[in-house]
Formats: structure tokens, C-alpha cells, sequence
């Protein structure tokens, strides 16, 4: 790892929080100095989150819940450290069906030869379906168009807060006449699933953010998109070869107080991570690194600068229930419309506060199970899934983007020093590949390079070579 002239060998360095942006930090700085990494949890990956799942006759499965896929195009960093590591990956499939309870809809998108387009022949006799898909073609067409034209902002409406405002994905299909049925059988599903959020949500996103994402990926159009790949045993393996290269690990350890002096930086943690006013410990860093959700740094700071609470302040995250089961019936009933993501809607015309998507973990990360039923993840559903199935509970959030939060974003630039850094996916897409580069990132504002080439620590995670996945429903094409 790169020395930076001035800044000697041997600080000692706290990372705070050990998901992929707190486990990239560590091991960049951890070639030059003393890392300690403080995890509140008893285990450390954060969305990188394995499961291990006993069989009756056969090995026991390593099973992820969180981060999934990545591919060789827009995840530099993440492979990097994973070649360095020695981290086995494989390939993956990467499809997307949606099941529309309401009108008895099923498809899926990128499998193969178009097998999920018309999963049955009674979808030849779906009229507005059929029309939909010549929607698709045509949005391709119109949100390229979009970025084709020179980034403007719309005038604000009429007693709305400034001189104007970022068109929003739903202005943009209201201005392009796209269809009710097109909008909630397609597009919003894209968005919600990509980014765990609600449809009204999604319809919020700033339209070119959200398809600059979209092309860079293969997505505004039927070719184009990579090959994705799956952490071979589980995303676990990479968080336990990054582990194995750090002294001081320390978990179940919450830091409750952040405060920086004129000799070094004040961590108080926890002594245990139920500790209610209990036990603590302060110890002085050298430097720091917060690699944890905007809020949660914000609260660990004691003197917070008035920018970093406006920054931190205004990065909005949704909070995803997810249950880790074996119930197949959250899935589309054509085996032809099943998918590694599977999208459902209760109504076509219902517009639900959360999003009902589950991942075929089985399909995604070439499971075998010796008794060949399914492993599924899935977000927001609870009613269809019977309870005897249901192995595990979690709770994940992820950042929403809206132009207020992209503007919080920008702001977060500035913040920092050779003291203190933060990280995190939140400062790109909020995707692995985004996290691992802000831990690089902040690795470099503490004056620690990977190597010999600096990285630019004074812009937002949004090349589009340097970002994290979106799946493939966008591929689909009118027969």
C-alpha cells in the first residue's frame, strides 16, 4: 500500500463498522498503519451475509441474504480486492420476472432464448401486455433521447422552493404518455427492485440519474448487459479472508461517541452490543474512518459541524423487512416466468408502500439441495409465506435517491479530513461496488493509497464504470 510523504507509518487508525466500505478501508490502511475495526454486530460483512443451512443428507449450504451478484464490468474495486484475496467466484443467472396478482400477469426478462416473454400461450392473448411490450421499445428510445439533451432542470411548480427542479422518472413517463399499465407492470418494478424501494419511491428517482444507471448497464436496450457471478460458498468468504488480515477486531463493540481533539480522535464504544448505559471504553486514534449509514455517523458524532449534519442529515434510507424461507408459492406459478428476482404486485392499480420482491437464492447462486426445493429471500412479503418455512429474519436498508438526497450526496464531498473519513455505499449507487470504492476513498483521505495512483477522493461514486448492478428485466423485446 502507497505512504503518502508526510504521514508516518504506524498511526493508530479506528475503522468504525465493517460492511464492504468499513472491510476496504481496513485493508488498504492496515498495509501502513494499526487498524482496529469496531463492528456493533456479532458478525462482520454487513449486507454481506451468509447463512449456513444444514442438509439431512448432504454438505451444508452457504446461502446469502444481502449482497448477491457482482460482474467483471462495473465492480473494479470489489475485484481487485477480491483477486488480492484469492476470493473464488462463479457465474450467476441474472433474471427478473414480475406476477401481477390482480390480473393474473406473469413474465420474466432474460431468460433463456425469451422462454419467460410468453411463459404460456395464453399470454399471446393479453392485449394490454402485448402493447406494454411495445412500450419497453419505446422507452429504450425515449430515455436514451433523454440523455442525448444537455442536463436541465424544469421550472419549479408554481410555490415550490427554489427556481426549479430535476425532471423525476414519474414526470418524465407522465410527459412521454406511457401507460398506467406500462408504469405498474414494468417500470416501476425495475426501480423498486434495483434500489429495495417503494413504487412511489421510484417514481420520485431523478429520471437521467436513474438512466445513466440504466444504459451504462445494458438496460436501455435488449443486448449489451455483462455477465454477473456470485461469491462461490457465500459472500462470507471474502469478509473472512479481509478479517484474517486485520490485529484487532472488535465485535459486539457499538461506538457511541465519536470527538475529535487537538491530539487525536476520541472512540467510545460499548463493552457489549446490548450495553444500555453500561460499561464503556474511550480510546484515542490517530485517525478514523465512519463506514456506517449517514444517520448512525451522525449520532456517533459529539461535535458535529453544522455541514456534516446538513450532509449526513439528508440521505433518507428505506427499512426492508426480509425473510430468508422456502415457500415457492411468493413465486410466479409458470416454472417459464420464474426468475433468480421475482417482482409481485397484488393490483394493477395499486400503488403499495413497500416492495414485494424475492430472490431465488437457489437459482442465483447454483444451489443443489439434496431434497430440491428452493431457497428464497424475500422483501416486504409476509402473508404468502407459510411459517414452518421461514430459517431466518432480517431487517436491511438501503438509501433512496431522490434530488434532494443527490444533493445531500454532493455535499457529503466535503466533508472530512486526514483525521476523519467517512465511507459507505450511500456516497454512490448503494451498491457493494460503490462501498468498496468509498473505502478506498476514504482510505485516501487519510492519506493511504492502494498504490502508487491516487484516487480522486473529491467526486461522487457515479462513473458508470464504477458501479454496482441492475438487473436484467429491462431486456425484454416485443416477440
Amino acid at each position: 500500500m502507497a505512504q503518502a510523504a508526510g504521514i508516518p507509518a504506524g498511526r493508530r487508525v479506528a475503522v468504525i463498522g465493517s460492511g464492504v466500505a468499513g472491510l476496504t478501508a481496513a485493508y488498504v490502511l492496515n498495509g501502513q498503519d494499526r487498524v482496529t475495526l469496531f463492528e456493533a454486530d456479532s458478525r462482520l460483512g454487513g449486507h454481506a451475509h451468509t447463512h449456513d443451512v444444514a442438509q439431512q443428507r448432504g454438505p451444508t449450504l452457504g446461502v446469502d441474504t444481502g449482497f448477491i451478484v457482482h460482474n467483471e464490468r462495473t465492480y473494479p474495486t470489489l475485484l481487485r480486492l477480491f483477486a488480492e484475496l484469492g476470493v473464488e467466484t462463479q457465474d450467476s443467472e441474472m433474471s427478473m420476472s414480475v406476477r401481477c396478482d390482480g390480473c393474473g400477469l406473469e413474465y420474466a426478462g432474460a431468460r433463456p432464448n425469451a422462454s419467460g416473454i410468453i411463459p404460456r400461450p395464453s399470454t399471446l392473448l393479453r392485449g394490454r401486455y402485448l402493447r406494454m411490450l411495445l412500450e419497453v421499445t419505446r422507452f429504450h428510445r425515449r430515455a436514451r433521447a433523454l440523455l442525448a439533451e444537455p442536463a436541465t432542470v424544469t421550472p419549479a411548480s408554481p410555490g415550490a422552493a427554489g427556481t426549479g427542479h430535476e425532471l423525476t422518472l414519474g414526470e418524465f413517463l407522465a410527459r412521454e404518455k406511457f401507460s398506467s399499465y406500462f408504469i405498474s407492470h414494468f417500470m416501476t418494478p425495475v426501480v423498486s427492485a434495483v434500489w429495495s424501494c417503494d413504487p412511489t419511491t421510484a417514481l420520485a428517482y431523478p429520471a437521467r440519474y436513474l438512466f445513466t444507471f440504466l444504459g451504462h448497464h445494458g438496460l436501455l436496450g435488449v443486448k449489451g448487459s455483462p455477465q454477473w457471478r456470485t461469491v462461490t460458498g457465500g459472500s462470507r468468504s471474502y469478509v473472512d479472508k479481509v478479517a484474517g488480515t486485520l490485529p484487532d477486531i472488535r465485535l459486539a463493540s457499538p461506538v457511541t461517541s465519536v470527538r475529535r481533539h487537538a491530539d487525536g480522535v476520541d472512540v467510545t464504544s460499548a463493552q457489549s452490543a446490548d450495553s444500555t448505559g453500561g460499561d464503556t471504553a474511550t480510546e484515542t486514534f490517530d485517525a478514523v474512518v465512519i463506514a456506517t449509514h449517514p444517520a448512525q455517523a451522525l449520532r456517533m458524532l459529539s461535535d458535529a459541524s453544522a455541514a456534516e449534519k446538513d450532509a449526513l442529515g439528508g440521505m433518507p434510507y428505506s427499512v426492508n423487512q426480509t425473510i430468508f424461507h422456502r415457500d415457492a408459492a411468493v413465486l410466479p406459478a409458470s416454472p417459464n416466468a420464474q426468475a433468480s428476482w421475482n417482482y409481485r404486485l397484488p393490483s394493477c392499480d395499486a400503488r403499495p408502500d413497500k416492495v414485494l420482491v424475492s430472490y431465488d437464492m437457489t437459482r442465483l447462486q447454483r444451489l443443489e439441495p439434496v431434497d430440491g426445493g428452493r431457497y428464497i429471500v424475500s422483501l416486504g412479503e409476509s402473508e404468502l409465506i407459510d411459517h414452518a418455512t421461514v430459517l431466518d429474519r432480517m431487517v436491511y436498508e438501503h438509501p433512496q435517491y431522490t434530488p434532494e438526497s443527490l444533493k445531500a450526496q454532493e455535499r457529503i464531498l466535503g466533508l472530512g479530513d486526514e483525521r476523519l473519513a467517512f465511507a459507505g455505499a450511500y456516497h454512490g449507487w448503494g451498491f457493494h461496488e460503490d462501498g468498496a470504492l468509498s473505502g478506498l476513498k476514504a482510505a485516501a483521505r487519510l492519506g493511504r493509497d492502494w498504490d502508487e495512483l491516487p484516487v480522486n477522493i473529491g467526486s461522487v461514486a457515479v462513473d458508470p464504470d464504477l458501479q454496482a448492478a441492475a438487473v436484467q428485466l429491462a431486456t425484454v423485446e416485443a416477440p
